[in-house]
């Protein structure tokens, strides 16, 4: 009867090993390959996130939001370039679970959330929302990264500050 135990044992912790030891070993050199990792993304056109996890280099989940962004565009496609809608922001891993690579639109949901501040900061009406909105989404698929918008939402910022001042 122990040697049956110590098989079985055997057994469950090799499946365990052999089950756990690619992602472990690959984590070790690659840290944020699909074998296991969560990846953010934006759609540059509508605004919405999407967020994928992925294991063994297979998507095992995804879910598609609205955004704060997508939520002022009310639906509205912005296509004003030929190019792909979904970009990544994005991708964590569980032994890198608080750092992610610099992608080219890494802070495309920081900027959303700016738009936000300054809608509730300078009590902008919906449709000045709506157009800074639109024009972050030209500068995101025209530039082809998130640094041009960022220059553009500072500029912005400045306008609303200056604006406010001479009141």
């Amino acid at each position: 009867m122990k040697k049956r135990n110590r098989i079985v044992v055997l057994l469950l912790v090799g499946g365990i090993l052999i089950a756990w030891a690619p992602i472990l070993v690959h984590q070790s050199f690659e840290p944020w390959s699909e074998i296991c990792c969560s990846r953010q993304e934006i759609n540059i056109k509508t605004g919405q996130a999407r967020y994928s996890r992925y294991l063994y280099f297979r998507k095992i989940s995804e879910r598609i939001e609205d955004t704060p962004l997508s939520d002022i565009l009310g639906g509205t496609v912005v296509d004003v370039a030929q190019v792909e809608p979904w970009r990544t922001v994005n991708v964590f891993s569980p032994r890198c679970s608080r750092h992610s690579p610099h992608y080219t639109f890494h802070g495309a949901f920081h900027q959303v959330h700016e738009i936000e501040m300054m809608r509730d900061f300078y009590g902008l009406s919906p449709m000045e929302t709506e157009d800074i909105a639109r024009q972050l989404m030209v500068e995101w698929q025209t530039n082809g990264n998130y640094f041009a918008a960022g220059d553009y939402l500072n500029h912005k910022m400045m306008e609303l500050e200056e604006s406010r001042t001479k009141k």
